[in-house]
């Protein structure tokens, strides 16, 4: 599809795999931005734009994609109501410099050695924990709703779209 040459010489290339992981990240992604807009402050362009030039960036700048994980919880915890507008603005700043210097200073590899797969997993056990809680509680409070947004992910996993259940 295309490349894009990095200061250093090397290059990054766009073929059919980029675009396919890219869909891949939207479906969970996308939801979470649209939630976080609407069930708090947060300005679904502007955390559209935020995601998307981190993610541009990030891709270019060192020639693969970077887990969104962390932003992932961030949005989790605002939607649940544990974060207020200024503290998810000041986590997602205070995050952006984390990610920077560990990016800039190669940490990760040491830091990798001591974060083991278990705890990783038990973020992501957690944040869905608490988004299936909060979903749960949205759906009480309009079963009607919920009920059509069910009938429409149904509908897109039988068609057999079942990705894309996710983000219907």
């Amino acid at each position: 599809m295309g490349t894009v040459r990095r200061s250093e010489g090397r290059s990054v290339a766009f073929g059919p795999g980029a675009l396919t992981g890219a869909i891949g990240d939207s479906i969970t992604v996308i939801p979470l931005v649209v939630a976080l807009a609407l069930l708090t402050d947060v300005s679904l362009p502007h955390a559209l734009v935020g995601f998307g030039v981190f993610q541009i960036v990030w891709g270019v700048r060192y020639g693969l994609p970077v887990s969104v994980e962390p932003m992932k919880a961030l949005a989790a915890l605002a939607i649940a109501g544990a974060l207020t507008y200024a503290e998810l603005a000041l986590a997602g700043l205070v995050l952006g410099a984390l990610l920077l210097a560990i990016g800039l200073t190669g940490t990760l590899a040491r830091v990798e050695r001591w974060i083991g797969e278990p705890v990783i997993r038990g973020v992501q056990f957690a944040v869905g924990l608490v988004l299936l809680e909060t979903g749960v509680n949205l759906a009480l409070g309009d079963p009607t709703l919920a009920a059509a947004g069910v009938a429409i992910a149904a509908v897109a996993a039988i068609a057999g779209h079942g990705k894309a259940s996710a983000l219907a």
